[in-house]
Parts: C-alpha cells; sequence; structure tokens
C-alpha cells in the first residue's frame, strides 16, 4: 500500500513540473503571474542605458576642463546635456499616456492590444494563417463531438473536451503538441469548460448531469460540486471573467447566478421568456441573458436588478450571444443564421439598431467567439459542414480565405482563440481539434 501511494505522489510532482515548462513549479509560477499591478507599480524602474557605444570610451572632447577622473567627468557630461538641452519627451519615464479625444471612433481606439496606425491594423481582406498539427493528433479520444477548447490563460497549454467525457491537457508546442495529462468523468457529455483566471482550476460541465467538475491542475484532482437543488441541468453554463461567479441555466425562463467561492446560490434572475444563451461582461459587473424570441436583459450583479432590456433587431429564433473583451461590442446570432454586432453604448432604447448585420452564414449559428483584441469574431453553424466565418472588425469584411476551400473541416463545433490571439482552434464533429496559427499576431 505504501508503494501505491508513494508513486501516486510521484507521479503528482512530475505532472506538476511536466504541466507549463518543465523548470518550474506550477505552483510557483502561479504565484508569480497572479502578483498584483500595484505591487509592481512600487517596483523603482532599472534605469539602465538601451544601449552602451564603445567609441565614448575614447571620447576625449575637453568640454568640462579641470575634471580628471573618467567617470566623474562622464556624469558632469550628462549632468551638462540635461541642463542645456533637457530630457527628450521620448526616454521620460513614468509619464502618462494620454487620452485621445472624446470625438475619435471608439471602436477604432478600443480594438486591438494598442491604439495602432492605420498601416498596421489587422489586414481586412486575408488572413494569415498557417496549418499547425491538430491539438488533440496523440489522443483523439475527446469526440466524437469536440465540444470544448480552451486555452490557459498564462501557459501554452490547451484543454480539450467532448462528449466521451474525456478531458486533455496539451502543450503547444508547433511540431507536436505533447499530451500533458488526460483523465475521464463517466457517464459525461461535457458541453462546458472554462479556465479560472489565474489558471489554476478548470470548471468543467455537462448538460445530463446535476453537478460540475472543478479540475485542480496544480495537484492533479478533479472534484464533482452538486448544483443547488432548485437549478437542474446545467444547459447553460458560463464563468464570469473574474472568476467570481457562475451563471446557469436549464433553459427555461430562469438564470442561476453562483458564488464560484462558496458554491452556493446568490440570486434567481427572472427572464421573461426561456433563455437560449448567457454570457457576462468583461469587467463583469453585468450579466447578458438572451431569451428564445430575441429579448436580451442586461442585470444588475451589483442589485441583481435589470439594467435594461431590448430586442434584438430582426430576430425570430435566438440562439447564443457574446461580448468583446473590451466591452464595447455585443454581437447576437440567430437560428435564422443571422449574426448582429451593437455597439454596448447604443444599447438604451427598446429597440436598437445593430452597427452591422452579417447574413453569410444560412443555418442556425450555434457558437460566436471574439479574440482577445476584438479585432476578429468567429460565427459558426454546427448544422453544416464547413459553416464557420471569420469577420474583421471595425471594417466587418468576412476574410475571404477561411475557411480552406481545399480541406473539409465537417460540422465545426467550437472556435476559440489565445489569450494574445497567436493561435486559433477549432473543434469538428468527428474528434478533431484544429489548431492555427495566426501570424499577425506575435504571442501565444
Amino acid at each position: 500500500m505504501k508503494r501505491k501511494i508513494s508513486k501516486l505522489d510521484e507521479n503528482e510532482a512530475r505532472l506538476s513540473q511536466l504541466l507549463f515548462s518543465k523548470t518550474e513549479n506550477f505552483a510557483q509560477k502561479l504565484e508569480v503571474n497572479t502578483t498584483s499591478v500595484s505591487e509592481h507599480e512600487d517596483q523603482e524602474l532599472d534605469k539602465k542605458p538601451a544601449w552602451i557605444d564603445d567609441d565614448d570610451d575614447n571620447f576625449g572632447a575637453n568640454i568640462i576642463p579641470n575634471v580628471k577622473s573618467k567617470a566623474f567627468y562622464k556624469e558632469k557630461l550628462q549632468q551638462k546635456y540635461s541642463t542645456l538641452v533637457g530630457t527628450p519627451n521620448w526616454a521620460k519615464l513614468n509619464k502618462k499616456i494620454k487620452k485621445d479625444d472624446e470625438s475619435d471612433d471608439q471602436i477604432l481606439r478600443t480594438v486591438g492590444h494598442l491604439h495602432k496606425k492605420k498601416s498596421e491594423n489587422l489586414p481586412k481582406d486575408f488572413l494569415e494563417l498557417k496549418n499547425f498539427p491538430r491539438l488533440n493528433a496523440q489522443t483523439k479520444n475527446e469526440g466524437p463531438n469536440i465540444t470544448c477548447i480552451e486555452f490557459h490563460p498564462t501557459m501554452s497549454v490547451s484543454l480539450v473536451a467532448g462528449q466521451s467525457g474525456v478531458v486533455s491537457l496539451f502543450s503547444i508546442g508547433g511540431d507536436v503538441n505533447n499530451k500533458l495529462h488526460s483523465f475521464k468523468l463517466k457517464n459525461w457529455k461535457i458541453s462546458a469548460a472554462h479556465f479560472s483566471p489565474d489558471g489554476s482550476e478548470a470548471y468543467i460541465a455537462s448538460k445530463n448531469n446535476h453537478s460540475y467538475c472543478i479540475y485542480d491542475l496544480v495537484k492533479a484532482e478533479s472534484k464533482l460540486v452538486q448544483l443547488p437543488q432548485i437549478s437542474k441541468r446545467p444547459n447553460i453554463f458560463v464563468l464570469s471573467p473574474n472568476g467570481k461567479y457562475l451563471a446557469t441555466s436549464d433553459c427555461l425562463d430562469e438564470v442561476y447566478l453562483i458564488c464560484a467561492a462558496s458554491k452556493e446560490l446568490l440570486r434567481i434572475l427572472k427572464h421573461n421568456t426561456n433563455v437560449t444563451s448567457v454570457i457576462f461582461s468583461h469587467d463583469s459587473k453585468s450579466l447578458y441573458s438572451y431569451g428564445c424570441q430575441g429579448e436580451v436583459t442586461v442585470w444588475d450583479l451589483s442589485t441583481y436588478r435589470p439594467l435594461r432590456k431590448f430586442y434584438d433587431n430582426g430576430c425570430v429564433t435566438a440562439s447564443c450571444i457574446q461580448i468583446s473583451p473590451c466591452g464595447r461590442l455585443l454581437a447576437t446570432g440567430s437560428g435564422e443564421g443571422i449574426v448582429n454586432i451593437y455597439q454596448t453604448s447604443n444599447l438604451n432604447t427598446s429597440e436598437p439598431l445593430p452597427l452591422k448585420t452579417i447574413s453569410n452564414l444560412t443555418t442556425k449559428i450555434t457558437n460566436l467567439r471574439f479574440n482577445s483584441s476584438s479585432e476578429i469574431l468567429s460565427a459558426t453553424s454546427s448544422f453544416y459542414p464547413n459553416a464557420v466565418k471569420l469577420i474583421h472588425i471595425p471594417s466587418y469584411h468576412v476574410f475571404a480565405n477561411f475557411p480552406i476551400h481545399t480541406q473539409n473541416y465537417h460540422q465545426v463545433e467550437t472556435v476559440n482563440f489565445s489569450p494574445n490571439s497567436g493561435y486559433m482552434a477549432m473543434g469538428n464533429n468527428k474528434g478533431y481539434a484544429y489548431l492555427f496559427r495566426l501570424k499577425y499576431y506575435k504571442n501565444y
């Protein structure tokens, strides 16, 4: 018995080292990654020179007389330059970035990681991408339908899960995506999976179980948690961006808000019609519930009261809803294959007009996803082969070179982007988890 226990301990330690780069312990990395911004701001900047010119040592101009020490002469020379010329603006540290004028286009200011020049924006007609080996090439047992592909928030690791109940973690290595760990939840058809903001846990749910799984990535342990008794099954299961709330619904007229830490039911939010989709705002301060007839209710999570209600323009049968990471855009998908994109600041009327309506798909929209910089929106329908479109923002052009016409991706179930949009993943109904490298984005 002692031998078995020791072997388990060895496997757990080995997994903790393998998971997220073999050199450092995962727990130590998480501690570093979750250090608050305020602590970093208190540290002094290391004001080292950006470069050193070897010719400076041979410079012998006697600008400042009667200084014999070479080091002291250099210091006096710097002081003299600062007195006469001053420090240029580009060299000033701790300077505050001025906000653009309010008259600037709000969308252009918020999409992308930075406010870039027009020539540096993501090209709208052609998306440069490269096919990488499939994420789950080593396992191929998460299907038949790959319903969840999630990227770890800090490490180059992805989670792949599907209707077989198997959950697998893979390191993204380019030529080879090595399997790090895999486990199976018996009699589970996994429908949702989310990493916690610090990446230490994964929340996993199935539509046919009255419980959800919390997987501890540090300890490599899974734990089942019962849903509140009033909630029947998590047909909808969403984790808030700050990791504090879980929203579930059995697709009737109620949304159950659960505290992720205590696992307790906080409030029941009553929608007028059956709910088809739910999404948290980017700052986790509000919740959007999308009714089957196109009614959207925005809930204030501090008071649990509706802030506003409006109808999705032209919607007959509602399908899914998504909000951009920048918080400026809201996308809705309908059963008729229509995608409406709204500006969240213009949702104060009962029937707001969308910024753009995308009608390139003809069957029910089953998945919507923005990339991290809010420059790409993916729209997917799992009811027709290769029914996936990537939409450029803010031009709202559909990229013509994706999906690749020479390849058959079958029915696409889900699409997701890595934290810095360097990678895009796509799961289908054949058990495949495709991986693409988006060349415009330089980081994972």
